[in-house]
């Protein structure tokens, strides 16, 4: 009887034993395939996340931008844009800024193997455009091929990442960017909403003929008592508003020596006091002489120099009127 009992029991507790080590297993087993789908889940999320991270463009210091319409460097200098190449003139800020939020804002729609069958069948071989991107403490390559208006795809290689993305196409077509996108034809480098006083004088006059003063929100005159804040604003955007003929970064030294004699003697000088705290100083000719060898014809145009600037600029005539202040464009 107690050997029966015996058995019994250790066949009891045997069955036990295999009952627990069977949840066991199951259990792991469980465990490993959900650890395997979330891990799934994670590479396939990380694939199609944006591959240029948003902080990996806050400290950008140059960007080498070419597609087939040519190629242009931007340096940034001081907190401002500068083209180097092909030309060394001031660049258009919104242009970098609007290329730089199309790279925040990639959208990744499918992933496709780094192989080199796939590079030739998405043209990222020959490149429509090719970005390169350096700040401090990496460089990155950026190359977009071919552009499918069908379904409104591009694809896309960045350097670092063996994967081509399938991407949503670009807002701003980057293939279509040209030398005069790149260029900053205004002569002035503020906005409105940046000036904190800006002072007119006529020819080497010491004395301002128009100061205009923004205390605390409301614009104020030395010369006029009454004055309107919305047209003070309207008359300086319009100021503001000039715009370039030619900037004049190339030629020999006897236009330099005929451009400089213009600006020794100006008709105009405009100082501006920013809210920062730069002061900044513009000179106005008057109209000039022809230039055969600019193809600028005789009293069309006027000479502007900037004191954040290296080059002159030549302004068409239509404009010389935007610095005469009258009372009637304040009140």
């Amino acid at each position: 009887m107690s050997v029966s009992y015996r058995l019994r029991t250790r066949n009891i507790i045997s069955t036990w034993f295999s009952l627990f080590f069977l949840m066991l297993l199951m259990a792991y087993l469980g465990f490993i395939e959900f650890f395997q789908d979330s891990q799934n889940n994670n590479i396939a999320l990380d694939l199609l996340t944006s591959p240029i991270q948003k902080e990996q463009l806050k400290d950008v210091t140059k960007l080498e931008f070419k597609n087939r319409l040519g190629e242009f460097v931007l340096v940034k200098e001081n907190d401002s844009w500068l083209m180097q190449k092909p030309r060394t003139i001031p660049a258009k800020e919104s242009t970098i800024q609007r290329i730089f939020n199309e790279l925040k804002n990639i959208t990744v729609q499918t992933v496709h193997e780094y192989e080199p069958i796939n590079f030739r069948s998405f043209s990222l071989d020959q490149p429509v455009v090719e970005m390169n991107l350096t700040s401090a403490n990496e460089s990155i390559n950026i190359k977009l091929g071919l552009i499918n208006p069908i379904n409104n795809t591009s694809y896309l290689v960045v350097s670092g990442r063996d994967q081509i993305y399938q991407t949503s196409m670009f807002n701003y077509q980057l293939e279509s960017l040209e030398l005069a996108d790149f260029v900053d034809s205004g002569v002035f480098s503020m906005e409105v909403d940046q000036v904190r006083k800006l002072s007119l004088y006529k020819g080497k006059g010491t004395t301002p003929t128009n100061v205009l003063e923004n205390i605390n929100g409301a614009w104020i005159s030395k010369k006029y008592r009454t004055i309107s804040n919305s047209s003070v604003e309207n008359k300086i955007s319009e100021i503001f508003g000039i715009k370039t003929h030619m900037i004049v970064d190339r030629t020999d030294e006897e236009i330099k020596t005929f451009l400089n004699n213009y600006l020794d003697n100006p008709i105009y000088r405009l100082t501006i006091d920013t809210k920062s705290g730069e002061t900044i100083s513009y000179k106005v000719t008057s109209l000039i002489r022809g230039i055969q060898e600019l193809r600028i014809e005789k009293r069309q145009y006027f000479v502007m120099s900037a004191s954040d600037r290296p080059y002159p600029f030549l302004v068409s005539k239509k404009f010389l009127d935007n610095f005469f202040i009258r009372y009637s464009d304040l009140k």
